[in-house]
């Protein structure tokens, strides 16, 4: 079966699911206003479904607190009132028992994945997206090396394109950037980390190191652009000398940008606004010049393929191990793997899904021919 005949008619749940809150004329309330309420309510602005009010658990709110202009009300006062209204849930893991005292309290339920609307990014996976595509997506997933590999894309664009939970959590692989059945370390590796937010990934891949008994690295490079995650990048980086932090993010030249910091998923580049930075970004090229690099990584919010144009030449010179986040905008997951054959066939490609619940943290890993598990 082809990988479009196997994502035929899966309609959108969240659109389904406002057309329907909206006709009941009740208020729509949006429960949770962190990154996933954020994502949520943005994306409802722009593409004009008006809210009535934001909900907070009780213990959160503050005195006069707003969110975009909304009232901010605790979600227990709207359970315990009677009336009826329209709960939007954008909260990562939403419980059973949660749901049944929500729709105690009155409220229309929607529980759905907020992932579908992506990140840095306008567009969201669509039957039409697929369908124009469908010759690009149908070589991605005849170009995959194993069977997991094509199960999780199925299970990646079923839930994206319906919005709906369950697809993603039956793929789910715990081990984010080192699957043991993938990829194996070699002695004195230099891991070129790309997004390395406070140093989370480099202290993953030094306990690999530990646990699989290789040589210590050679060298790790961590870019990160942040101030506040750069400064816990230093200091968690701190006892491993061969770690280099460089405050930049990684683009395909030198440049300067605008830079909207925010939590894992939604920091972002972005036109200048009141509430920017400017960042300094700098090719891998660039900064290796022309040195080795045996393993990169790479998440950083939309920019991959920005990022992996500027590591062309290390990538043609020395073959290194690829961990590419491709979950952040549809168009990645075509123009991203055919960019790394471009540059060469020598690459064989798997795909797996880090998140439990929701349909982020796809990770395309492209393993050279001499480093494929035996």
């Amino acid at each position: 079966m082809t990988l479009l005949e196997q994502i035929q008619g899966y309609d959108n749940h969240f659109f389904k699911g406002i057309r329907d809150m909206r006709a009941n004329g009740l208020p729509l309330v949006l429960y949770g206003a962190g990154c996933l309420g954020q994502m949520t309510a943005e994306f409802m602005f722009r593409e004009n479904m008006p809210l009535d009010k934001v909900a907070l658990n009780r213990q959160y709110i503050t005195e006069g607190m707003t969110f975009h202009g909304l009232p901010v009300v605790a979600i227990e006062d709207l359970i315990e009132q009677p009336g009826k209204f329209n709960c939007i849930v954008a909260l990562q893991y939403v419980r059973d028992a949660l749901q049944q005292e929500l729709r105690r309290g009155g409220a229309n339920v929607l529980v759905y994945d907020p992932a579908f609307i992506g990140v840095s990014t306008t567009l969201w996976y669509t039957q039409s997206f697929c369908d124009e595509h469908s010759d690009t997506l149908e070589a991605v997933y005849a170009g995959l090396a194993d069977e997991r590999s094509r199960e999780t894309l199925v299970a990646f664009l079923k839930q994206r394109l319906s919005a709906t939970r369950g697809y993603y959590q039956a793929v789910y692989e715990p081990v984010h950037y080192f699957p043991a059945d993938i990829l194996r370390l070699q002695n004195n590796e230099v891991f070129i980390d790309c997004g390395a937010y406070n140093g989370d990934s480099i202290g993953a891949f030094m306990q690999e190191v530990a646990h699989q008994g290789v040589e210590m690295p050679e060298k790790i490079v961590g870019f990160e652009p942040d101030a506040g995650n750069f400064s816990q990048l230093c200091d968690n980086t701190r006892q491993w000398p061969f770690c280099q932090p460089v405050q930049k993010g990684v683009w395909e030249n030198k440049t300067v940008l605008s830079f909207q910091s925010g939590n894992a998923l939604s920091s972002r580049l972005v036109e200048q606004s009141s509430d920017t930075v400017t960042i300094e970004l700098d090719s891998i090229d660039n900064i290796l010049q022309g040195g080795k690099a045996t393993f990169i990584k790479m998440d950083v919010e939309g920019a991959e393929l920005k990022a992996l144009q500027g590591a062309a030449g290390t990538i043609r010179a020395w073959h290194p191990l690829l961990a590419i986040s491709l979950y952040h905008k549809p168009e990645d997951l075509l123009t991203i793997p055919q960019y790394i054959q471009s540059l060469s066939a020598d690459y064989h490609f798997y795909l797996r899904g880090h998140h439990p619940e929701l349909a982020f943290e796809l990770v395309l890993y492209a393993v050279p021919k001499s480093r494929l598990l035996q």
